[in-house]
């Protein structure tokens, strides 16, 4: 890969980090606002979907509109917009005024993964795409060792609002980066025929294979971000852990050991085959799903191999799902489609923790109640996802 290239991911590996901690940042923090502001489970359920359905919407107003732009300028639009709604989110002062800000963010923040993946899409040859994606998951370990656990050290020593202003500070110079080191993309540009939002939902939707690769991604996503969300309440109130020592420990773990795994995945399914990979990396994440919901220990480091495993097995999948659904759409449409993926993923990560939020029941202890539950239905997730990866069918280049 060539250092242009490289410089490239890197960059764009920073926007994934900052989007990460943006949308993973707010599920440690349910300990302090369950304290400050009462909330249940299903009302915090509601807070991480409001994110979700602002991405939802801003696809929709830009599906028939992304391809029509240099990426690096879209790019350039949506990451401003997001560094305002988090520096919103910051300036909260109540859960309707929170609920607001993850709306807004969600707009503007659900949409920068597929302008990333479209910007991969153009500059990467697809049979180097997996080691690419695996780059860009660096930005998932990084989230997980410096940003999550760096936010709950920050929340639980200063106030819960800490971490989105200073976030919302380290998304201004990313900026600064972006306008630096990502060039212009305007090849697509070239086939780009005008269409209305019905004729690009047509075009996208009227192929098979696309929408086998959208089915994919609303089963993938599901399958690791049911049991997310309680992560933290269980561990800290069921199992008595530590919520300012061993919860950030869990972050940093599991992101260490996936900033070494998740390259190596990334060039392992270039060289052996996406399915073989992911086959291998569902049966092995099956140990974590059904082992962290019914966890019964005051051992950390047991706590921390189940934790870790969940990571590198259930979150890798999402390296090789990523590199599969990019690879099935023409340049000409890439960014639509990759809209309409993005949708789908944000869809499916907020009805997980919206679902999960009415299935589950905190006690006035605090206690969670019904959390294994959700470890069984991320299983059957994790199966049909594995049925669907073989219905996707990439580009033949």
């Amino acid at each position: 890969m060539k250092r242009s290239d490289i410089i490239l991911l890197l960059t764009l590996a920073f926007v994934q980090f900052t989007g990460i901690v943006d949308f993973m940042i707010l599920m440690p923090l349910k300990p302090k606002l369950t304290e400050l502001w009462g909330i249940s489970p299903s009302q915090f359920g509601v807070a991480v979907f409001a994110y979700g359905i602002g991405a939802f919407i801003s696809s929709l107003i830009c599906v028939n509109k992304v391809d029509k732009f240099d990426r690096k300028k879209v790019l350039v639009f949506i990451y401003a917009g997001f560094t305002l709604g988090t520096f919103f989110c910051g300036f909260a002062t109540s859960y309707i005024m929170l609920v607001v800000a993850r709306f807004i963010t969600g707009l503007f923040g659900g949409v920068s993964g597929s302008i990333i993946q479209s910007i991969v899409g153009d500059a990467i040859p697809v049979q180097k795409r997996g080691q690419a994606m695996g780059i860009l998951m660096m930005g998932f370990a990084l989230a997980s060792i410096v940003g999550v656990p760096g936010g709950l050290y920050l929340a639980a020593h200063n106030y819960w609002y800490t971490p989105f202003l200073i976030l919302g500070g380290l998304c201004a110079l990313v900026f600064i980066g972006i306008l630096v080191a990502v060039p212009s993309f305007t090849g697509h540009l070239v086939r780009y025929k005008p269409q209305t939002f019905i004729g690009v939902m047509k075009s996208v939707l009227e192929d098979k294979n696309r929408r086998w690769a959208l089915l994919l991604t609303l089963m993938i996503m599901p399958s690791h971000f049911f049991i997310i969300p309680f992560l933290t309440d269980y561990f800290t109130f069921n199992l008595g852990f530590d919520y300012s020592g061993t919860v950030p420990l869990v972050y940093i773990v599991g992101g260490a050991i996936t900033a070494f795994s998740s390259p190596m995945i990334g060039k392992l399914s270039d060289r052996i085959g996406r399915y073989k990979v992911l086959l291998a990396l569902s049966v092995l994440s099956l140990i974590p799903l059904i082992g962290i919901p019914n966890l019964q220990t005051d051992n950390k480091i047991v706590l921390l191999c189940f934790t870790a495993s969940f990571f590198v097995f259930s979150g890798s999948r999402m390296i090789i799902s990523m590199a599969h659904t990019t690879s099935t759409a023409e340049p000409s449409i890439r960014g639509a489609f990759l809209i309409i993926n993005s949708s789908v993923q944000q869809f499916g990560t907020s009805m997980a923790s919206l679902i999960g939020g009415f299935i589950v029941l905190q006690s006035s202890d605090h206690k969670l109640h019904n959390y294994p539950y959700l470890g069984y239905i991320a299983i059957c997730f994790v199966l049909l996802a594995v049925l669907v990866f073989n219905k996707v069918k990439p580009l033949k280049v």
